[in-house]
């Protein structure tokens, strides 16, 4: 059985699932948010070292767990203890099933894209730009500071024009693009003090590359934003924007697999820009980044190719079931 861990609402999910669907494959999506009033889940050692692991819905259907070959850690979400109204009763709850589940993932004997124990060390920003510089990948200059004197100085030695800044992370609620650093901004430089920020030397672009890994292939599209008044990150303005499939440097390519590698990797979407003298600066990778306004643009068969990957036999996996060939 393969399980992808999302929700039904996710239209990347949607996508993979149609073609798992097509191929005959039995599958689960699994919305953790069913837990605990609209499911169960049970780990029986009743015979055996491996247990059988059972996830139950209300309805009836139920689904040996302990039987899934692979699993697409997609969107996870959590149990849903809004019924649970007592705070230091929701705090006890919310730990009892973060443990039961997070063992659950130690227990599936099966191949992972990603492995979450791999995953959430992969998202970290600032390992990113390390192991991309030693894999010989250019990264642009960045602090990462919550000291406003460090920032000043940053600046200063930038230059307020070719300096951008932006967050570690955000929601659907609290969203912020990177952006151009402006001269109104410099007063409210104390603010770093808060949490830290990350400042960057901007990069001129000829275009931004989005290059979408799954194992070992990488779908690669060029992405020309319009251009916009102070305006640096693509997705302000991706409607707009002339998006391609495009081809990579086989060095660069190498580069990029041997950073995937590095990280623990089977998917990832990954930012670089080209500039335009030809060099490629690599960003970020995002472990569940969106591939859909790619596929639909340039016609790339990204979520045809995460299907094909999870329905792989374990053997083909090459050196083991966690492994991220």
């Amino acid at each position: 059985m393969i399980l992808v861990i999302s929700h039904e609402q996710d239209p990347h999910a949607e996508r993979v699932i149609r073609h798992l669907q097509t191929d005959g494959e039995n599958l689960l999506l699994l919305n953790l948010s069913e837990l605990p009033d609209r499911a169960t889940l049970s780990i029986d050692y009743e015979r055996s070292t491996m247990p059988r692991i059972d996830y139950v819905r209300a309805s009836g259907e139920s689904y040996a767990l302990n039987t899934v070959t692979s699993v697409w850690w997609r969107r996870p979400q959590v149990p849903d203890l809004s019924s649970v109204v007592n705070p230091h009763v929701n705090l006890f709850t919310a730990n009892e099933w973060n443990e039961a589940i997070n063992g659950l993932w130690q227990l599936l004997d099966a191949r992972w894209m990603n492995d979450p124990t791999r995953d959430d060390p992969a998202s970290r920003k600032a390992r990113q730009l390390r192991l991309a510089a030693e894999v010989g990948l250019k990264v642009p200059r960045t602090l990462i500071t919550s000291d406003p004197q460090r920032a000043r100085r940053f600046i200063t030695e930038m230059g307020p024009e070719r300096t951008i800044y932006k967050t570690f992370s955000c929601t659907h609620a609290i969203w912020r693009e990177t952006r151009l650093l402006r001269s109104g901004d410099i007063a409210h430089l104390d603010a770093v003090r808060i949490a830290p920020v990350i400042f960057q030397q901007m990069i001129p672009a000829d275009c931004d590359v989005r290059i979408t890994a799954v194992g070992r292939k990488l779908f690669a599209a060029s992405i020309r934003s319009v251009a916009h008044d102070g305006r640096v990150d693509f997705r302000t303005t991706v409607g707009e924007a002339a998006v391609s499939a495009t081809d990579l440097p086989a060095d660069l390519t190498d580069k990029l697999l041997a950073l995937m590698e590095r990280l623990g990797l089977v998917y990832g979407a990954i930012d670089v820009r080209r500039t335009p003298d030809g060099e490629y600066y690599f960003f970020e990778v995002n472990t569940a980044g969106e591939f859909l306004f790619i596929e639909d643009r340039t016609g790339q068969p990204i979520a045809r190719a995460i299907a094909d990957w999870l329905r792989r036999p374990r053997a083909a996996a090459g050196s083991g079931a966690r492994s991220p060939s």
